[in-house]
Protein backbone atom coordinates (compact mmCIF):
# COMPACT_ATOMS: atom_id res chain seq x y z
CA UNK A 1 0.00 0.00 0.00
CA UNK A 2 1.24 3.71 -0.91
CA UNK A 3 0.79 4.84 2.81
CA UNK A 4 -0.31 4.74 5.55
CA UNK A 5 -3.78 6.46 6.47
CA UNK A 6 -4.02 9.67 7.82
CA UNK A 7 -6.04 8.43 11.02
CA UNK A 8 -7.55 5.80 12.73
CA UNK A 9 -9.88 5.94 15.68
CA UNK A 10 -10.60 3.76 18.33
CA UNK A 11 -13.45 3.80 20.93
CA UNK A 12 -15.40 1.98 22.98
CA UNK A 13 -19.13 1.75 23.85
CA UNK A 14 -20.76 0.61 26.16
CA UNK A 15 -25.02 -0.20 25.27
CA UNK A 16 -27.38 -0.81 27.32
CA UNK A 17 -31.07 -1.08 26.39
CA UNK A 18 -33.37 1.37 26.95
CA UNK A 19 -37.42 2.10 27.51
CA UNK A 20 -38.82 -1.62 27.47
CA UNK A 21 -42.24 -0.36 27.90
CA UNK A 22 -42.80 -1.14 31.23
CA UNK A 23 -43.52 -0.29 34.88
CA UNK A 24 -43.15 -3.07 37.73
CA UNK A 25 -44.33 -5.54 35.90
CA UNK A 26 -41.09 -5.73 33.71
CA UNK A 27 -38.79 -5.98 36.84
CA UNK A 28 -38.40 -9.70 36.69
CA UNK A 29 -36.70 -9.40 33.13
CA UNK A 30 -33.15 -9.91 33.23
CA UNK A 31 -30.87 -6.61 32.74
CA UNK A 32 -29.60 -6.82 28.64
CA UNK A 33 -25.97 -7.37 28.47
CA UNK A 34 -23.89 -4.46 28.04
CA UNK A 35 -22.53 -3.93 24.25
CA UNK A 36 -18.89 -3.12 23.96
CA UNK A 37 -17.95 -1.49 20.37
CA UNK A 38 -14.42 -0.54 19.33
CA UNK A 39 -14.18 1.18 15.94
CA UNK A 40 -11.41 1.65 13.71
CA UNK A 41 -10.73 3.68 10.81
CA UNK A 42 -11.28 7.28 9.05
CA UNK A 43 -14.41 8.87 11.22
CA UNK A 44 -17.80 8.70 9.53
CA UNK A 45 -18.56 12.41 9.64
CA UNK A 46 -16.27 15.39 9.93
CA UNK A 47 -16.76 18.53 11.58
CA UNK A 48 -15.66 20.22 8.81
CA UNK A 49 -18.83 20.25 6.46
CA UNK A 50 -21.30 19.44 9.61
CA UNK A 51 -23.03 22.39 8.91
CA UNK A 52 -25.61 20.74 7.03
CA UNK A 53 -26.87 18.49 9.20
CA UNK A 54 -29.34 15.69 9.20
CA UNK A 55 -32.74 16.95 10.01
CA UNK A 56 -33.85 14.21 11.81
CA UNK A 57 -31.43 15.00 14.43
CA UNK A 58 -28.79 17.45 15.67
CA UNK A 59 -25.37 16.28 14.86
CA UNK A 60 -23.11 18.44 16.00
CA UNK A 61 -22.82 21.47 18.45
CA UNK A 62 -21.87 24.67 17.14
CA UNK A 63 -18.69 24.66 19.08
CA UNK A 64 -17.42 21.71 17.62
CA UNK A 65 -18.66 22.62 14.04
CA UNK A 66 -16.25 25.64 14.37
CA UNK A 67 -13.11 23.57 15.26
CA UNK A 68 -10.31 23.52 12.88
CA UNK A 69 -10.76 19.89 10.98
CA UNK A 70 -8.37 17.49 11.98
CA UNK A 71 -8.72 13.68 13.11
CA UNK A 72 -9.83 14.69 16.85
CA UNK A 73 -12.84 16.87 16.27
CA UNK A 74 -13.35 14.48 13.37
CA UNK A 75 -13.49 11.40 16.17
CA UNK A 76 -15.44 13.35 18.67
CA UNK A 77 -17.75 14.69 15.50
CA UNK A 78 -18.47 11.27 14.87
CA UNK A 79 -19.19 10.20 18.56
CA UNK A 80 -21.35 12.84 18.92
CA UNK A 81 -23.46 11.96 15.79
CA UNK A 82 -23.37 8.11 16.86
CA UNK A 83 -24.65 9.28 20.18
CA UNK A 84 -27.45 10.67 19.09
CA UNK A 85 -28.57 8.65 16.25
CA UNK A 86 -28.81 5.87 18.69
CA UNK A 87 -30.39 7.73 21.68
CA UNK A 88 -33.34 8.11 18.94
CA UNK A 89 -33.45 4.18 18.63
CA UNK A 90 -33.94 3.81 22.29
CA UNK A 91 -30.42 2.68 23.16
CA UNK A 92 -27.80 4.36 25.43
CA UNK A 93 -24.21 4.76 24.24
CA UNK A 94 -21.41 5.77 26.92
CA UNK A 95 -18.41 6.51 24.01
CA UNK A 96 -14.98 7.11 24.90
CA UNK A 97 -12.42 7.91 21.96
CA UNK A 98 -8.79 7.44 21.36
CA UNK A 99 -7.57 8.84 17.81
CA UNK A 100 -4.06 6.82 16.77
CA UNK A 101 -2.51 8.68 14.34
CA UNK A 102 -0.58 6.54 10.99
CA UNK A 103 -2.72 3.19 11.98
CA UNK A 104 -3.78 1.61 8.64
CA UNK A 105 -5.14 -1.57 8.30
CA UNK A 106 -1.93 -3.43 6.93
CA UNK A 107 0.48 -2.14 9.55
CA UNK A 108 -2.13 -3.28 12.29
CA UNK A 109 -1.86 -6.98 9.77
CA UNK A 110 1.76 -6.88 9.55
CA UNK A 111 2.44 -5.70 13.25
CA UNK A 112 0.60 -7.65 15.00
CA UNK A 113 -0.30 -10.59 13.35
CA UNK A 114 2.58 -11.04 11.14
CA UNK A 115 0.39 -11.13 8.07
CA UNK A 116 -1.02 -14.41 9.27
CA UNK A 117 -4.40 -16.15 9.93
CA UNK A 118 -5.26 -17.74 13.54
CA UNK A 119 -5.13 -20.92 13.66
CA UNK A 120 -9.07 -23.11 14.05
CA UNK A 121 -8.97 -24.17 17.87
CA UNK A 122 -7.88 -20.17 18.63
CA UNK A 123 -11.66 -19.09 17.75
CA UNK A 124 -14.08 -18.65 20.25
CA UNK A 125 -17.79 -19.39 19.74
CA UNK A 126 -19.23 -16.31 21.26
CA UNK A 127 -18.00 -12.89 20.65
CA UNK A 128 -18.74 -10.61 23.44
CA UNK A 129 -17.95 -7.46 21.54
CA UNK A 130 -18.81 -5.59 18.21
CA UNK A 131 -16.21 -4.10 16.14
CA UNK A 132 -17.23 -1.11 13.71
CA UNK A 133 -14.65 -0.53 10.80
CA UNK A 134 -14.13 1.77 8.43
CA UNK A 135 -10.75 1.32 6.47
CA UNK A 136 -10.10 2.59 3.21
CA UNK A 137 -7.55 2.10 0.52
CA UNK A 138 -4.45 4.47 0.94
CA UNK A 139 -5.49 5.97 -2.30
CA UNK A 140 -9.00 6.41 -2.80
CA UNK A 141 -8.55 8.41 -6.40
CA UNK A 142 -6.80 6.39 -8.36
CA UNK A 143 -9.44 4.33 -10.38
CA UNK A 144 -9.73 1.19 -9.94
CA UNK A 145 -9.02 -0.25 -13.03
CA UNK A 146 -5.42 0.82 -12.60
CA UNK A 147 -2.64 -1.91 -12.12
CA UNK A 148 -1.28 -0.41 -8.65
CA UNK A 149 -4.59 0.01 -7.29
CA UNK A 150 -6.03 -3.34 -8.47
CA UNK A 151 -2.40 -4.91 -6.18
CA UNK A 152 -3.86 -2.73 -3.04
CA UNK A 153 -7.13 -3.99 -3.44
CA UNK A 154 -5.72 -7.52 -3.44
CA UNK A 155 -3.91 -6.28 -0.23
CA UNK A 156 -6.73 -4.77 1.48
CA UNK A 157 -8.90 -8.62 0.55
CA UNK A 158 -6.30 -10.65 2.20
CA UNK A 159 -5.50 -8.07 4.74
CA UNK A 160 -9.37 -7.26 5.83
CA UNK A 161 -9.86 -11.74 6.40
CA UNK A 162 -7.04 -11.68 8.80
CA UNK A 163 -7.52 -8.61 10.80
CA UNK A 164 -11.51 -10.29 10.96
CA UNK A 165 -10.31 -13.39 11.58
CA UNK A 166 -8.22 -12.59 14.77
CA UNK A 167 -10.80 -10.13 15.73
CA UNK A 168 -12.81 -13.46 16.49
CA UNK A 169 -10.14 -14.95 18.30
CA UNK A 170 -10.44 -12.26 20.50
CA UNK A 171 -14.05 -12.45 20.90
CA UNK A 172 -15.11 -9.71 19.07
CA UNK A 173 -17.70 -10.01 15.59
CA UNK A 174 -16.34 -6.96 12.82
CA UNK A 175 -18.82 -4.84 11.40
CA UNK A 176 -17.74 -3.41 7.87
CA UNK A 177 -19.26 0.27 6.64
CA UNK A 178 -19.41 0.03 3.29
CA UNK A 179 -18.43 2.75 1.30
CA UNK A 180 -20.55 5.51 0.07
CA UNK A 181 -19.83 5.16 -4.21
CA UNK A 182 -18.87 8.02 -5.89
CA UNK A 183 -19.87 9.44 -9.05
CA UNK A 184 -16.42 10.57 -10.28
CA UNK A 185 -15.92 7.21 -12.57
CA UNK A 186 -17.41 4.12 -12.99
CA UNK A 187 -14.67 2.27 -11.79
CA UNK A 188 -14.25 4.47 -8.70
CA UNK A 189 -11.70 3.83 -5.87
CA UNK A 190 -14.88 3.56 -3.97
CA UNK A 191 -15.50 0.78 -6.47
CA UNK A 192 -12.84 -1.25 -5.87
CA UNK A 193 -12.80 -0.80 -2.08
CA UNK A 194 -16.53 -2.20 -2.16
CA UNK A 195 -15.22 -5.32 -4.41
CA UNK A 196 -12.94 -5.86 -2.01
CA UNK A 197 -14.87 -5.73 1.28
CA UNK A 198 -16.79 -8.47 -0.78
CA UNK A 199 -14.25 -10.38 -1.98
CA UNK A 200 -12.65 -10.74 1.88
CA UNK A 201 -16.64 -11.99 2.75
CA UNK A 202 -16.93 -14.27 -0.03
CA UNK A 203 -13.14 -16.03 1.07
CA UNK A 204 -14.70 -16.31 4.62
CA UNK A 205 -14.28 -13.26 6.69
CA UNK A 206 -16.38 -13.11 9.62
CA UNK A 207 -18.11 -9.76 8.97
CA UNK A 208 -21.03 -8.37 8.46
CA UNK A 209 -22.02 -4.95 6.36
CA UNK A 210 -23.37 -2.10 7.32
CA UNK A 211 -23.70 1.46 6.59
CA UNK A 212 -24.96 0.63 2.98
CA UNK A 213 -26.00 4.77 1.73
CA UNK A 214 -28.53 3.68 -2.02
CA UNK A 215 -26.43 5.79 -4.55
CA UNK A 216 -28.66 7.65 -6.79
CA UNK A 217 -26.79 7.88 -10.05
CA UNK A 218 -25.20 5.62 -13.20
CA UNK A 219 -23.19 6.39 -16.00
CA UNK A 220 -23.53 7.05 -19.56
CA UNK A 221 -21.82 5.56 -22.45
CA UNK A 222 -19.07 8.34 -22.39
CA UNK A 223 -18.80 7.44 -18.47
CA UNK A 224 -20.49 10.87 -17.13
CA UNK A 225 -22.48 10.16 -14.46
CA UNK A 226 -26.32 10.66 -14.97
CA UNK A 227 -28.44 11.07 -11.82
CA UNK A 228 -31.56 9.50 -11.13
CA UNK A 229 -34.99 11.37 -10.05
CA UNK A 230 -34.40 13.43 -7.23
CA UNK A 231 -30.61 12.98 -6.81
CA UNK A 232 -27.93 16.06 -7.00
CA UNK A 233 -25.05 15.05 -7.80
CA UNK A 234 -23.67 18.51 -5.77
CA UNK A 235 -24.02 15.93 -2.80
CA UNK A 236 -20.68 14.12 -3.77
CA UNK A 237 -18.30 17.51 -4.48
CA UNK A 238 -16.90 19.48 -7.35
CA UNK A 239 -15.05 16.34 -7.97
CA UNK A 240 -17.78 13.72 -7.79
CA UNK A 241 -15.74 11.87 -4.79
CA UNK A 242 -16.41 14.07 -2.06
CA UNK A 243 -19.28 13.02 0.20
CA UNK A 244 -20.87 15.64 1.70
CA UNK A 245 -22.52 16.32 5.37
CA UNK A 246 -25.81 15.07 3.94
CA UNK A 247 -24.50 11.40 2.54
CA UNK A 248 -22.25 11.38 5.88
CA UNK A 249 -24.98 11.38 8.18
CA UNK A 250 -27.21 9.03 5.96
CA UNK A 251 -24.21 6.69 6.40
CA UNK A 252 -24.12 7.44 10.17
CA UNK A 253 -27.90 7.08 10.13
CA UNK A 254 -27.76 3.39 8.58
CA UNK A 255 -24.93 1.78 10.62
CA UNK A 256 -26.92 3.56 13.98
CA UNK A 257 -30.19 1.94 12.63
CA UNK A 258 -27.86 -1.80 11.95
CA UNK A 259 -26.52 -1.81 15.65
CA UNK A 260 -29.69 -0.99 17.41
CA UNK A 261 -31.28 -3.01 15.25
CA UNK A 262 -28.94 -5.73 16.12
CA UNK A 263 -28.55 -5.49 19.48
CA UNK A 264 -32.41 -5.00 20.57
CA UNK A 265 -32.74 -8.25 18.74
CA UNK A 266 -30.38 -10.57 20.88
CA UNK A 267 -30.78 -8.63 24.03
CA UNK A 268 -26.92 -9.55 24.67
CA UNK A 269 -23.23 -8.95 23.10
CA UNK A 270 -22.65 -12.44 21.84
CA UNK A 271 -25.90 -13.52 20.65
CA UNK A 272 -25.92 -11.35 17.19
CA UNK A 273 -22.09 -12.88 16.41
CA UNK A 274 -22.16 -16.54 16.76
CA UNK A 275 -22.30 -16.59 12.94
CA UNK A 276 -19.13 -15.16 12.49
CA UNK A 277 -16.29 -17.06 15.10
CA UNK A 278 -18.33 -20.16 13.25
CA UNK A 279 -17.33 -18.42 9.96
CA UNK A 280 -14.09 -17.27 10.75
CA UNK A 281 -12.95 -21.20 12.08
CA UNK A 282 -14.05 -22.35 8.39
CA UNK A 283 -12.07 -19.81 6.40
CA UNK A 284 -8.95 -20.88 8.62
CA UNK A 285 -9.44 -24.52 7.74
Amino acid sequence: MKKALAAALLFAVGLAACGGGGGSGDSSKPAAKALTISMYGKPIVSSSTSTVAHARFSLISSAMAADTPSAASDAQTTVKSLTDALAERGVTANITTQVIDGTALHQIVTTEYNGKSPTPDQFKTDPGEWMIVNFQLDDMVTPATDPAQQAATAQFTADLLVFSQWAAVAGKAVFVVMPIQTCDTHYSASNGLYTAILNAFNSGAPIRFTGAVPTGFGFDTNGKAVPTVGTDLAHYGADCRTPDAYLQNAQLDSIAGDIASAYKETGSAGGASDAFAASAASAAR
